[in-house]
């Protein structure tokens, strides 16, 4: 029964269909199933064109099976708990499937003959194991239905002859665009290391504003010169990122991060203008941060939060800090060298992801260690 010879297109299939009988209404449709590919010369074998078998129920179904060239098996849920044992009712059915199940076994387990189909309201899992890494049908589709037919009939798709490879395109080149808006070796020798301050007018005169504290005030003059040839004293492009980031951090004392960095949207726009975006693969942009520490809640940042509020723009420029920092914060400043910004980020720690994003380097056990 295993081995048979390949099927002749014109040759009639000789086709068995198991199911369940749980409902008149899917009786009738199994029915129809069965009509429409005898309609179309399909000798489809059914025990409802037998009223009773001579030789029983038993036997004909055996002679069914061994008989056929395929077996439709009408998977639904009745179906599968009556193969499996669960539904009390459905002796046919448990006798059927053990065939099934006895033939697969002989097999090896190789199916070619045994087909799963499904109605619309079916579902994969009403498929019994040992068929559902067959090909399954839903025969209320058409196309499936169309596809089921031509397989009973042993028509296959004819392979056109093989072409000749196409020849490999050229590949194109792609690019690391290294963004030279924040200067890592300037930086470093600029040495922001003593944090920020913040300036806000007492008579309402203009924005406030946020100082970074270097080494000297000359390298932090140089620093913010080449800043503002690049985009200028006015940031309209806001090719800066400037970023607050508020909350507990591990390892860390009370206190809050600030962060200078690059938008990301402001440097694709600036690789558009200045070669093809799509040759280019990688993108590196730089950032600095300084962790500024306070025993509770900043006064001064709570205030340049609201300056913000009211003139929705800021001042960002160089400064030094001044005296030994046990008193006052004492600082001095250079106001020629402000750039006017109008955005900024207030950000939460616990609220960054670990990654994917602008601050995720802070969520880095380096980063959270570190002592700044």
């Amino acid at each position: 029964m295993h081995n048979k010879k390949p099927r002749i297109e014109n040759q009639i299939p000789k086709v068995f269909i198991s199911y369940s009988h749980e409902s008149k209404e899917h009786q009738d449709r199994v029915l129809k199933l069965s009509n429409d590919l005898r309609a179309e010369g399909i000798d489809c074998l059914l025990d409802q064109y037998q009223d009773s078998p001579p030789e029983g129920w038993p036997k004909w179904m055996d002679h069914g099976l061994k008989n056929s060239d395929f077996v439709l098996v009408i998977c639904t849920e009745s179906y599968y708990e009556k193969v499996m044992g669960t539904e009390e009712k459905g002796f046919g059915i448990k006798w059927e499937s053990t065939l099934i199940y006895q033939y697969l076994y002989n097999a090896g387990a190789t199916n070619t003959k045994f087909i799963p189909v499904l109605f619309q309201d079916g579902k994969f899992a009403n498929i019994p194991e040992l068929l559902q890494g067959s090909t399954i049908y839903n025969v209320d589709d058409q196309n499936d239905f169309d596809k089921l037919y031509w397989r009973l009939r042993g028509v296959k798709v004819e392979k056109p002859a093989l072409g000749k490879l196409r020849e490999l395109p050229l590949k194109a080149r792609k690019t690391l665009f290294i963004s030279e808006l924040i200067d890592q070796e300037e930086w470093e020798q600029a040495k922001w290391k003593n944090g920020v301050g913040y300036l806000w007018s007492k008579n309402d005169e203009g924005p406030p504003a946020i100082i970074l504290f270097f080494e000297s005030m000359k390298k932090g003059e140089k620093l913010f010169s080449d800043l503002i040839k690049k985009v200028g004293q006015e940031d309209k492009l806001e090719q800066l990122r400037v970023s607050i980031v508020e909350g507990s951090v591990p390892y860390q004392k009370d206190g809050y991060f600030v962060l200078i960095g690059e938008n990301h949207s402001a440097i694709l726009t600036t690789i558009n203008d200045q070669k093809d975006l799509e040759s280019v693969e990688y993108i590196a942009v730089n950032q600095r941060f300084h962790r500024i520490y306070t025993k509770e809640d900043s006064f001064n940042l709570k205030k340049f939060k609201e300056e913000f509020e009211k003139y929705k723009c800021y001042y960002i420029g160089p400064g030094v800090q001044l005296g030994d920092g046990k008193g006052p914060l004492q600082f001095e400043f250079d106001s020629d060298q402000f750039i006017l910004k109008r955005n900024i980020e207030f950000r939460n720690y616990d609220d960054i992801p670990e990654f994917n994003d602008p601050e995720s380097i802070l969520k880095t056990e380096e980063v959270q260690r570190y002592k700044f």
